[in-house]
């Protein structure tokens, strides 16, 4: 009988038993799947797990057991052809891409080992050992970022016939002599010209132009607190009197205004350290180290060596406590703790393994889901019980050094960078130098095409775009000629072959082929100063900034449709814009709050990457690859690079004020522009004219769309486009348009240099028209009245000529007694405040009804029409 009684209470125990043994072991049971097997694609563990065969020999133990990196498994590991075998002898292979990179891939870092690091016999050898074009030696140019390059210099005498020499030396183009614009630092060659124009300026009557004669800022940001001219002449001693900052800011001993919630935060944000003095903020409680100190309260911490020591040296003798010491609580029932109990001299603690983290209750584990932190793996991050694995897209592969990190596999990657003047592409494997295109009056923003090996660039003082092929640059051709755009923002859509751009000066989004002879307006409405685009032909997606009155960043089908806004608060300047096409996200610089930030491409999960007074002084443009971002800075002259995730590890590209006036910036690598389906590609998508690619808002979403060039209009079947018949059309690609402030509005379109339809096409265009009865009676009236009617169409000719000239004469007298704001090239215009209106509670728009843009040989039509557009937007 009493067996029988005790046999429950033996089960019971031996079921408490087990339970407790599976809460302290739960990490480490692997079910014994001896006689399972695993996948085509699988690897199975000596443990019975089974692992994605792609981790076998990774350098990373993924088997708990080890067996995926076994010697004798890894060891017998062959490198194929396109792969570097590591001389350690380790079955190490790295891509052949990787070698003489700068960076010891290998562990024993035999890739690096036989590099030849000397510069080559047409490029000149730094003191930094950097390389750079022989003929850029004394050129009064820093190009070497040490100097070396312009040390012992000769007078050199610029070629008389070509050139003009300025007083420091320099050699600039003859062409550029007097054209309006200062090219010599000094303004020597817009002296002595006579009556020539006036000297060019980005800038409107009402705002404050920078001493670099490029940075144009609102009155209101003068004297602000914040340096925006990059020289800073904007908050210089001499212009800035009884200087107040914002109610917001706080005002620093020199002066100087920083954001208010950056005081006592224990950095020196103020250059002289004022917002770090009297700070009188209650200190948060210290909190004690568990492991090695006992909190005795209020902030207080003693080392555990002091506690139960028979001494109180906690102010209320917390460190003994009667009948509390010398007890080790972890022998009963491991304390509850679901993993590890710890004793201690008073109490204990419950710790987790490695990969799970303590719940609410302080005894149990859960798993940690490190996925969600952002960054923790470059790429793909797949998430373990007790851990987490990180993968690489195609075309990467994990860092031998880093495992969480991916690098491509194939290609060196270069920066190419617009700096006025010229074009340049910087080596990032290797500190080299060279010129792509030269003798550019302002280029401004570029992309390429990887595959073509072609580059494009706008030039904001020709008002033009071209294009080049990037080994041979001088070679540039006209894709939109003079004086037809002003843009500073350009992406070329590398699948579907179009160049999309920003005009600042019409404030709108248009596209063009590569030949620049089919184009369309995309955007038009409610655009203040468009500067930055970026695109994403696979997903159909383009995104652009706007710094007007109302800074933001949005985006749009390339099709012009779903246009939406993702970003419209905390941003001031977006200068540039950047996607990462692997993890989707959406990277800007703001000029004005020194600020990088990123988001998910519909502007979810924002998050601020990197905020410097120091390195974001005056940033204007933004470019991304693997793990980096780098960007140009106005005000340092150089480019920068740092973590795209955490904004750490901040360093230059190139010396600090080596690079006068960088642009646009982009990485220069064929993974930038990946591969994708073309669905225009057989017969143009069914198309008459322009195919594009619409935005993937789901699987069943429409590719692509058909749309008309300037002049055309689309058909109902959605394909065909057909002369537009209206009275006033649009003949070409790039446009204009006239409004003239007066009570009935009048839209005149004007044609430009580049024709938006093939010679073809106008040429056959038919107008046709239906004449009634009564006209067809008239004309088979007897001859014998033909005298008296050869009289009265003379005489009603003469009439309706003299009302014509009437009313053109009218019509060219009445403009000028209108008022009108004539502006100029506001390509680097800076925008104001929020608060502020040119008119109390009046919206600014730069691109409003009440801007007059004045050209030569205006056709005006006969009535008002403001609908009379000759596009169609989807």
């Amino acid at each position: 009988m009493g067996l029988l009684r005790s046999y429950p209470i033996c089960q019971l125990l031996l079921i408490s038993g087990l339970l407790q043994h599976v809460q302290e072991h739960t990490y480490a049971i692997a079910i014994d799947t001896t006689e399972s097997t695993c996948g085509i694609e699988q690897f199975r563990c000596n443990n019975g797990k089974c692992i994605p065969n792609k981790w076998r020999c990774d350098r990373e133990s993924d088997c708990a057991d080890g067996s995926d990196e076994a010697p004798g498994l890894c060891k017998s590991k062959t490198c194929s052809p396109d792969e570097f075998a590591c001389k350690s002898g380790e079955g190490e292979c790295i891509p052949l891409a990787w070698m003489c990179d700068q960076s010891k891939d290998c562990s024993d870092g035999s890739d690096e080992a036989t590099c030849n690091i000397t510069c080559r016999s047409d490029e000149f050898t730094c003191n930094n050992s950097r390389c750079i074009q022989k003929r850029w030696v004394c050129d009064q140019d820093n190009d070497c970022g040490d100097g070396s390059d312009e040390l012992a210099c000769p007078k050199v005498e610029c070629p008389k016939n070509t050139s003009f020499s300025c007083s420091n030396g320099a050699c600039i183009t003859r062409a550029w002599v007097c054209d309006g614009e200062e090219d010599c630092e000094d303004g020597g060659d817009e002296r002595g010209c006579g009556t020539v124009s006036q000297t060019i300026t980005p800038c409107q009557p009402n705002e404050f132009q920078c001493k670099d004669r490029i940075t144009c800022l609102h009155q209101s940001w003068v004297c602000d607190g914040d340096r925006d001219c990059p020289d800073g002449d904007d908050e210089h001693a001499s212009s800035c009197k009884n200087v107040t900052c914002r109610p917001d800011q706080f005002l620093c001993d020199d002066l100087s205004c920083i954001a208010g919630h950056l005081t006592c935060n224990g950095q020196r944000d103020c250059r002289d350290g004022s917002d770090e003095r009297d700070c009188r903020v209650s200190a948060e409680l210290k909190r004690c180290n568990a492991t090695s100190q006992f909190d005795c309260g209020g902030g207080q911490c003693i080392a555990l060596s002091q506690v139960c020591d028979r001494r109180k040296d906690c102010p209320d003798g917390e460190d003994e406590p009667a009948n509390k010491c010398g007890i080790n609580e972890c022998e009963v029932r491991n304390g509850g703790c679901m993993h590890r109990c710890v004793d201690q001299p008073v109490g204990y603690r419950c710790e987790c393994h490695a990969g799970y983290k303590l719940t609410s209750d302080g005894h149990h584990c859960m798993d940690i889901n490190e996925c969600e932190e952002p960054g923790v793996c470059s790429q793909i991050c797949v998430n373990e019980v007790g851990g987490f694995k990180c993968e690489c897209e195609a075309g990467y592969m994990r860092d031998s050094h880093n495992r969480t990190r991916c690098k491509a596999t194939e290609g060196h990657a270069s920066l190419l960078l617009a700096r006025r003047h010229d074009i340049r592409k910087i080596a990032l494997d290797h500190m080299e130098i060279t010129s792509i295109v030269n003798n550019t009056k302002a280029a401004t923003a570029l992309d390429f095409v990887f595959r073509t090996g072609m580059i494009f660039w706008s030039d904001v003082n020709t008002q033009s775009i071209y294009k080049a092929p990037i080994d041979e640059g001088n070679e540039k051709t006209v894709v939109l000629k003079k004086s037809s755009v002003t843009s500073d923002g350009l992406a070329v859509d590398w699948i579907y072959n179009h160049v999309y751009y920003t005009d600042t000066h019409k404030c709108t989004i248009e596209l063009t082929n590569f030949d620049g002879n089919m184009g369309k307006v995309l955007i038009e409405d409610a655009l203040d100063i468009p500067r930055s685009i970026a695109l994403d032909p696979i997903e159909g997606w383009m995104y652009w900034s706007d710094w007007g009155a109302s800074p933001r960043i949005e985006r749009a089908g390339m099709d012009g449709s779903h246009r939406t806004t993702i970003i419209n608060y905390d941003v001031k300047w977006p200068n540039g814009i950047t996607l990462d096409l692997v993890r989707k996200r959406i990277y800007w610089v703001d000029g004005k709050l020194n600020i990088i930030s990123s988001a998910n491409y519909d502007g979810s999960q924002r998050r601020q990457i990197l905020y410097s007074t120091e390195y974001l002084r005056h940033p204007f443009s933004i470019t991304t690859f693997e793990d980096y971002i780098y960007w140009t800075d106005w005000d340092k002259q150089t480019v920068f690079k740092a973590n795209k995730f955490t904004g750490e590890d901040v360093e230059p590209i190139t010396a600090v004020h080596m690079l006068q006036h960088p642009m646009v910036i982009h990485v220069y690598h064929p993974y930038r522009q990946p591969d994708g389906i073309n669905h225009c590609q057989s017969v143009n998508g069914h198309c008459s004219h322009l195919c594009l690619p619409a935005p993937r808002i789901n699987e069943r979403s429409p590719r692509i769309s058909c749309a008309c060039p300037t002049g055309l209009k689309l058909m109902p079947d959605g394909l065909m486009c057909v002369e537009d018949l209206k009275p006033t059309r649009r003949l070409n690609t790039t446009t204009t348009r006239v409004k003239v402030a007066q009570p009935n509005r009048t839209l005149a379109k004007l044609p430009q240099d580049a024709p938006s339809l093939p010679p073809d096409n106008a040429g056959n265009s038919v107008n046709t028209t239906h004449t009634d009865g009564d006209s067809a009676e008239t004309a088979q009236q007897p001859e014998g009245n033909s005298k008296a009617i050869a009289l009265v169409i003379v005489g009603t000719v003469a009439s309706v000529t003299l009302v014509i000239g009437a009313f053109y004469w009218l019509l060219r007298q009445y403009p000028k007694r209108g008022n009108t704001m004539n502006f100029s090239n506001p390509t680097y215009n800076k925008t104001t405040e929020d608060t502020f209106s040119l008119e109390k509670n009046a919206s600014i728009n730069r691109c409003g009804s009440a801007i007059e843009e004045e050209v030569s040989g205006s056709l005006v039509t006969s009535g008002p029409n403001p609908n009379d557009f000759s596009y169609m937007r989807f």
